[in-house]
């Protein structure tokens, strides 16, 4: 028996073939070079640790994240903007847009070696839209570092994203600006793809650490020094099984003994060992989300399904993931791999779905992308 699914997609939306279908925002650098990163001179930000924020800073941060939830994509108009990064990311787990390896499956986003530059122009077009959205133009993303526990404090008190879900109400998020009653969840899984698990809830649900299996606790330092530890980048077969003595970007992502991914009703399942470590980047969406028994059915938190950027909490994630790798490139990590030879997507001098707007090399290094952090993470 494998272990609970890390979240799956449900849809997979239509293939762009230009920068006007594609509704690319003309923002300075979005509207770079077509697979180049942004010339000329480039206004640095910097993304600091949500402990750091000012009450003013929060206030304007969740106003944004508000404001977009009410505003039409300009990619999808049917959606909203904030939506429109929920649909991505559930989206990318598509086996139309994976790679399949003698039964053996790499996503357009995630088990495979785009993780890390996909979510990083995700993470920068996120930057453009609360940029957008609170008039703001140095408003960038904060992070959250899981291993101090006064980051977590601030990322889950009641005047940021809220805590933990109310036991009373099935883990509902009743605290902060996110919560039950304020924030409504459209974007999901299918429901076909629970298999008679418990479906998701049409808002915020969080049970912090909870698992089956015992409960999983956030990544700490010495997890972090451990996968700065790793020098190449990735290794064949690239994917949740490639061998993390070579392949740094499978240590942070956080397979451990993972099975050969599957292609499940159209949609790429990935799972791992029952029994094998949930770390890294993978846990803190466990850890977020929380999954447990109720009924003898399996209920999962927000952030443990493919719409796990429902809950706001997952871009605060992700721009920590990214100031790992940040770090990782700045102490002389091995740049990205494979270099070419792989289905068209995956190579570094590739553009990657669903933008093909900036090749992948392009995003390696976080300054002349426009940003950079308040603090690396510990080396």
């Amino acid at each position: 028996m494998n272990s609970p699914r890390v979240p799956r997609a449900a849809a997979i939306i239509a293939v762009c073939t230009t920068l006007v279908v594609c509704g690319v925002l003309a923002t300075p650098a979005l509207s770079a070079l077509r697979g180049g990163a942004p010339s000329g001179d480039v206004t640095v930000l910097v993304r600091q640790d949500v402990k750091d924020l000012t009450a003013n800073q929060k206030a304007a941060f969740i106003g944004a994240i508000l404001k977009a939830k009410t505003v039409p994509s300009p990619w999808d108009p049917s959606i909203s903007y904030y939506d429109q990064f929920v649909k991505w990311h559930r989206d990318a787990f598509a086996c139309d847009v994976g790679w399949r390896q003698s039964g053996n499956w790499a996503g357009a986003a995630h088990n495979s070696p785009t993780f890390l530059p996909w979510h990083r122009e995700y993470l920068h077009k996120f930057d453009a839209m609360i940029q957008q959205m609170s008039g703001d133009p140095t408003m960038t993303v904060p992070y959250w570092d899981w291993t101090n526990p006064e980051s977590t404090a601030a990322v889950f008190s009641a005047d940021f994203m809220g805590g933990n879900g109310n036991s009373k109400q099935e883990w509902a998020v009743t605290t902060g600006p996110f919560r039950k009653g304020q924030w409504k969840i459209t974007i999901q899984d299918p429901a076909a793809l629970s298999k008679g698990d418990n479906p998701p809830k049409p808002y915020l649900v969080r049970n912090f650490g909870a698992f089956p299996a015992g409960a999983v606790t956030l990544p700490t330092v010495a997890d972090v020094k451990e996968v700065l530890d790793g020098h190449r980048y990735d290794h064949a077969p690239f994917n949740g099984q490639s061998p993390l003595d070579t392949s740094f970007r499978n240590r942070l992502e956080g397979w451990r003994e993972a099975n050969a991914a599957t292609c499940d009703s159209g949609w790429i399942d990935q799972s791992q060992a029952k029994g094998s470590p949930h770390v890294m980047h993978n846990v803190v969406h466990l850890y977020t989300g929380g999954v447990w028994e109720v009924g003898g059915k399996t209920s999962q938190g927000t952030m443990a399904y493919n719409t796990s950027p429902n809950d706001p909490v997952f871009f605060m994630h992700h721009a920590n993931v990214d100031r790992i790798w940040a770090t990782w490139e700045l102490e002389g990590g091995n740049h990205y791999k494979p270099t070419s030879g792989a289905p068209y997507g995956y190579n570094s001098t590739d553009t990657m779905w669903p933008w093909f707007d900036r090749t992948i090399n392009s995003w390696f290094g976080i300054e002349r992308n426009g940003y950079r952090y308040a603090k690396l993470a510990v080396g």
